[in-house]
């Protein structure tokens, strides 16, 4: 099944919010038309899958930069000592005893959207799967558009117009990111962000698409409500987020890489195992609230 419009060869997947390209990137990145392609189509299914890629960091990067600014983290422990815009999942180890990159654990990992506790999140990210783990790590995302329009008509008019109130602690609670366990400055540092504000419904300047934008993981009240209110509310925003026919379950396989907007999807993974090489790396990169859904 194709796109209408669009040439590139893809297949569309799970109710058209996540789409597979059969096309190599390194090419992709020769060709300006094929790249503007790829952007409107993203508008239209906000997950892509690339699979068998062969790509350096570099071109990840280049590739990323197709649609945003590339974020530079201030964890200097998990970046890449080749490029400063990529990070590294791995649980595999320099020479000197060193983890290469960082969360390493094989615990699954929660429902979330990145970055939602920080003011001004980068909603972009990709994924590129150097060496997978063959028992487990599934990478689960789901369609936020599907989750606003599954809400009933009264919680939707409750919450829309209304911000909430997103805390880093409170991801640190669930997630239980071992390398920030640890009494360290980063560890502080993280601890002691302010917290951040964002509406609670985003609407996709081109498409004109509503998507619930309510991270489990951060998220710990909707401003103006009362204690009672949220109490009744934020459960049901937490189930509408993650119910399973809005969900898309990929296999990764060693040369995949998927790019997601954070803005209208949120994503999970399956717990992994630890006796196998694992390493992946990831850019993200700052959307503009001008061509995606974007909280500003």
């Amino acid at each position: 099944m194709a796109h209408p419009g669009i040439s590139l060869d893809h297949q569309v997947l799970h109710d058209g919010f996540v789409v597979e390209i059969h096309e190599k990137i390194e090419q992709l990145l020769q060709d300006a038309a094929a790249i503007e392609q790829l952007r409107l189509l993203w508008q239209q299914a906000p997950v892509m899958v690339f699979r068998r890629q062969s790509i350096e960091e570099h071109e990840q990067v280049q590739f990323s930069q197709q649609f945003g600014t590339c974020e530079v983290i201030s964890r200097k422990d998990i970046l890449s000592p080749y490029q400063d815009e990529v990070i590294y999942f791995s649980t595999l180890r320099y020479a000197d005893g060193r983890g290469v990159g960082g969360f390493a654990g094989g615990d699954d990992v929660a429902w979330h959207s990145d970055q939602t506790f920080m003011r001004q999140p980068a909603t972009g990210a990709m994924l590129y799967g150097v060496e997978v783990p063959k028992g487990g790590g599934d990478i689960y995302w789901a369609n936020q558009y599907g989750a606003w329009d599954s809400l009933p008509a009264d919680i939707q008019a409750l919450i829309e117009g209304r911000t909430g109130t997103y805390r880093y602690a409170k991801r640190m609670a669930i997630m239980n990111p071992l390398e920030l366990k640890k009494d360290t400055a980063q560890a502080k540092a993280m601890l002691s962000l302010p917290d951040a504000t964002h509406p609670l419904v985003l609407t996709h300047p081109i498409t004109g698409r509503k998507a619930l934008y309510a991270d489990p993981t951060t998220l710990v009240a909707i401003d103006g409500l009362s204690d009672a209110d949220n109490e009744r509310v934020l459960p049901l925003l937490f189930e509408a987020g993650s119910r399973p026919e809005l969900v898309y379950r990929h296999k990764v396989r060693n040369g995949d890489l998927v790019m997601w907007d954070n803005g209208c999807t949120m994503h999970r993974r399956d717990e992994m195992r630890l006796d196998q090489p694992r390493l992946m790396k990831r850019t993200t990169f700052r959307l503009s609230p001008q061509a995606y859904c974007a909280p500003h």
